[in-house]
């Protein structure tokens, strides 16, 4: 009886070993595309979208909502996988609000218009409130998946 009680806790044991590693190196490599102090997470974190911004911040945060709902970009840990469900589900909450209020300027920056002369100024500035109470929604959400991962993980 011994012997089968304990071979079905290795194997147990290692399912679960391995699930661990799997979890491990997918937020490695999703951290990689989005770092807590690369440029996009300060975009998220910081920007006052009343200002124009370079649109290269924005190409891997569309990759996040292209790649990270993929199924082969799945958690085994259901807490983990969660949190970062929130969290692309508020950036493209976020991304879908900013392509609705902004445009490419003459420079090649991306604003909401600040310069335009024919919206007005409670218009815009109401737009940039919300724009700026999405994305620090987002990077908040995003830190939650951080510390999730951390605390379940024990990364």
């Amino acid at each position: 009886m011994k012997p089968i009680v304990g071979c079905i806790l290795n194997i147990l044991t290692l399912g679960w070993r391995n699930r661990l590693i799997a979890d491990k190196e997918l937020f490695h490599k999703l951290y990689e595309e989005l770092p807590l102090n690369g440029n996009q997470a300060v975009l998220l974190r910081e920007h006052d979208f009343n200002q124009a911004f370079h649109p290269e911040h924005l190409k891997p945060l569309n990759n996040v909502i292209a790649d990270w709902p993929l199924p082969i970009n799945e958690f085994h840990s259901w807490l983990v996988e969660r949190r970062k469900k929130k969290f692309v589900s508020m950036l493209q909450v976020f991304l879908d609000e900013l392509g609705q209020h902004t445009a490419m300027e003459a420079s090649g920056l991306i604003s909401i218009g600040a310069n335009d002369q024919d919206m007005r100024e409670k218009v815009i500035s109401k737009i940039g409130k919300r724009l700026n109470k999405l994305s620090s929604k987002a990077y908040r959400d995003y830190e939650s998946f951080i510390k999730s991962y951390k605390k379940e993980l024990n990364a």
